[in-house]
């Protein structure tokens, strides 16, 4: 059996989550040689976790990849602004990595990782997890099987539930100069479903957003167990603890941390809470696509109208409707999956990542090439939103100059 070498950059919520499904799914047959994370406490917790005790731990991301030469594949998962820093060097020895979504943080810095995966012989997976997920390949399979015939509009909701939207308040994502902005943080994942269930390219734009809502309010914070609303406030992390010892944990407990309890509303932070875009594709397709943050709880829908049906459906539930054209009953189809996380998708992803490295012909299911288009549709949709302004997809011809 060949074991596969593999390194870690940052070792905090997403790539344990990877490296817990790699270890379930596969042994002995991975090995992770190292991990790289500038909080030690982080990464010797990571270790303790899911490595052995000759795994090297670095602060330093260049002295992992300059002394690491056996590494396989690399995953990388820091904060978004760090993804070039780390992707190039990478992609320029040939490493294989996995790159959690968004590709980067500035359009310049995308683009940058482009041309380096271009002139690389690396394969690269994007962390477009939902992708992989029994519930989205069910949908794209059936627009691409013409069950609702020519597509007309497609609508897709994200509401972000208390405990993932304090995340964004919280963490450096409440800072749009290190995420790249709401919409490419949080998702990046659907414009690129909807780029891949539509099958045709985007040609204008619109957007509109609001923040009227977290602002300072002198009766909250500035830490919630001195807070005093901290028996009722759905950001609470007193209130969380108390859900957690009464057994109502939904798993998304698992990316916070309960020391960092700072008052979501007090905090400093540029966020949008809330943001609409108008998207007009190839054929007059419609597309309107909204993120609300603190919603009361996490929750993703979609909504596709075509000539001869419509699809309708919830991807928290697992379920799809499916209503065609002159035929009153609907026909219900409920999803299984693996209980992995993300509906399943995190263990298919992490397979196909492997698989990615054993076999020098397969393709991942998400390129980079995906990446940088959902990434460049997601800045112009925040350009056109804060110039007011209907704007025109610009962005094809870059795209066509990276290689599949």
């Amino acid at each position: 059996m060949k074991i596969i070498n593999l390194g870690f950059m940052a070792t905090g919520a997403r790539n344990s989550v990877y490296a817990r499904n790699l270890i379930q799914q596969f042994g002995k047959k991975i090995k992770i040689n190292a991990v790289c994370d500038n909080n030690s406490k982080s990464a010797l917790e990571f270790k303790k976790q899911y490595c052995h005790k000759d795994t090297v731990i670095y602060d330093d991301y260049r002295k992992l990849i300059k002394k690491q030469k056996n590494i396989d594949g690399l995953l990388i998962a820091p904060p978004n602004y760090l993804h070039e820093k780390m992707a190039v060097p990478a992609l320029k020895l040939g490493i294989n990595i996995l790159l959690e979504k968004p590709i980067a943080h500035t359009p310049e810095s995308c683009l940058n990782i482009a041309r380096a995966y271009t002139e690389s012989t690396s394969h690269v997976t994007i962390g477009f997890v939902l992708r992989y997920t029994p519930f989205y390949k069910t949908i794209i399979d059936m627009i691409r099987d013409g069950k609702v015939g020519l597509v007309k509009v497609l609508n897709a909701d994200e509401v972000v539930g208390p405990v993932l939207s304090s995340l964004f308040f919280r963490t450096w994502r409440g800072k749009t100069k290190d995420t790249g902005g709401l919409l490419l943080e949080k998702c990046c994942h659907d414009l690129d479903l909807i780029n891949t269930i539509l099958g045709v390219d985007p040609i204008r734009v619109t957007a509109f957003s609001s923040d009227n809502h977290y602002l300072p309010k002198t009766n909250c914070g500035p830490q919630c167990p001195i807070c005093t609303i901290k028996d009722s406030c759905s950001f609470s992390t007193v209130l969380w603890e108390k859900q957690i010892e009464h057994g109502e944990d939904n798993g998304e407990y698992e990316y916070v941390d309960f020391t960092n309890d700072k008052c979501v509303y007090n905090i400093d932070h540029n966020l949008m809470d809330r943001q609409s875009q108008l998207i007009e594709y190839e054929g007059g397709i419609l597309v309107y696509f909204n993120v609300t943050l603190g919603g009361p709880e996490t929750k993703r829908t979609i909504d596709v109208i075509g000539t001869e049906g419509r699809i309708v459906g919830d991807f928290r539930e697992n379920r799809i409707i499916y209503y065609k054209v002159n035929n009153e009953t609907p026909e219900e189809i409920n999803i299984d999956h693996e209980r992995s996380g993300h509906g399943g998708g995190d263990s298919v992803i992490t397979r196909s990542f492997i698989q990615s490295i054993e076999d020098p012909q397969y393709t991942p299911m998400a390129s980079l090439k995906d990446g940088i288009k959902s990434a460049l549709l997601a800045f112009l949709c925040d350009n056109a939103r804060q110039e007011g302004k209907v704007l025109p997809v610009d962005y094809l011809q870059e795209i066509e100059a990276i290689r599949d």
